[in-house]
């Protein structure tokens, strides 16, 4: 049982990791905090909701994946290969294939101009909701543009300390 335990331990560690070095999953995070603070205001359905917790799972997961995956294509070596450079390739174009079908689920089930005008109603009528809602956009842009660096445990497979 504890190593099952640890498992998730691990499996937390990586979604930080990931967190901490790539702008991207902050990217995608901000967007999924934005989306949870927007659903109230819509009458989604159960399977409304499955898929919006369906979409937002698989961009973070495809972008973890490419983490992975440049990861690993970074501990083999640094020099470039070109079947190296398809493999990270490739992973970052099926999280941009994955962003944009996202993209689009969000505009099929948020576009809808009565409930935007309600939602600006209401932060209109709530000032202390605008103001954390501006906070909110402040304190992700801050998260956003800070400095993203790989810093992997073994310093030998650590590209920011090696000259390319």
């Amino acid at each position: 049982m504890r190593r099952f335990a640890k498992s998730f331990c691990y499996a937390f560690c990586g979604v930080v990791s990931c967190l901490k070095t790539e702008r991207n999953m902050r990217v995608h995070f901000c967007a999924a905090f934005y989306v949870f603070m927007l659903m109230p205001f819509y009458g989604f359905t159960a399977a409304e909701k499955a898929v919006i917790l369906l979409t937002i799972g698989s961009v973070i997961s495809a972008e973890a994946f490419n983490t992975a995956a440049e990861a690993a294509a970074d501990a083999v070596t640094l020099e470039k290969r070109p079947e190296l450079r398809l493999a990270k390739d490739a992973a970052a174009g099926g999280v941009l294939i994955t962003a944009v079908f996202a993209a689009a689920v969000g505009f099929v089930l948020f576009w809808n101009v009565s409930v935007l005008k309600e939602i600006a109603g209401f932060y209109a009528e709530h000032l202390w909701a605008a103001a954390l809602l501006v906070l909110s956009a402040i304190v992700w842009a801050v998260l956003i543009a800070l400095p993203c660096g790989r810093n992997y445990e073994d310093k030998n497979t650590d590209i920011n300390n090696k000259e390319t």
